[in-house]
């Protein structure tokens, strides 16, 4: 079962995104913090779901999965064509919850989504050391597209 998330599911996603991020966090503690405060967490997915452009797909009842997606257009420039794309900027199903089919049923949820906004590509962003992720999204048809190279001063 997938539902579009409203506003008011805010705290649902901030206790679905606690795992994503303590994950993170333990990779790339630099970049993360482990444990954001759980109301400012809410506030924050309040906010981006009071955005048209920004719709957050839930999985299973109640909820153990979430795909957050969010419109990006671009303008024609010198350098390329105009673009609209579909990003799904988080994606995270519960531990307990893997292997059921959320995942694949989220995807196919943001791809129904993209071909009703009419995109011209979706997107994913994912960590380096995310290796498991990165097969699930390999078998469901999603292909490196870029790389970004770090380094400290």
């Amino acid at each position: 079962m997938i539902r579009r998330a409203t506003p008011a599911d805010a705290p649902i996603l901030a206790r679905l995104s606690a795992h994503v991020q303590s994950w993170h966090a333990a990779q790339y503690p630099e970049a993360f913090f482990p444990a954001p405060d759980p109301v400012a967490l809410s506030q924050h997915f309040a906010k981006r779901l009071s955005d048209p452009g920004c719709v957050a797909l839930l999985a299973g009842d109640p909820a153990t999965g979430y795909a957050l997606c969010q419109l990006q257009t671009r303008d024609l420039s010198i350098f390329s064509p105009p673009v609209r794309r579909l990003m799904v900027d988080q994606i995270a199903v519960a531990p307990e919850a893997r292997r059921q089919g959320q995942g694949r049923a989220l995807l196919q949820a943001a791809r129904a989504l993209a071909r009703d906004w009419a995109v011209d590509e979706i997107l994913l962003d994912t960590w380096e050391a995310n290796h498991e992720a990165h097969a699930f999204f390999r078998a469901e048809g999603f292909h490196p597209r870029r790389m970004l190279f770090r380094a400290t001063p």
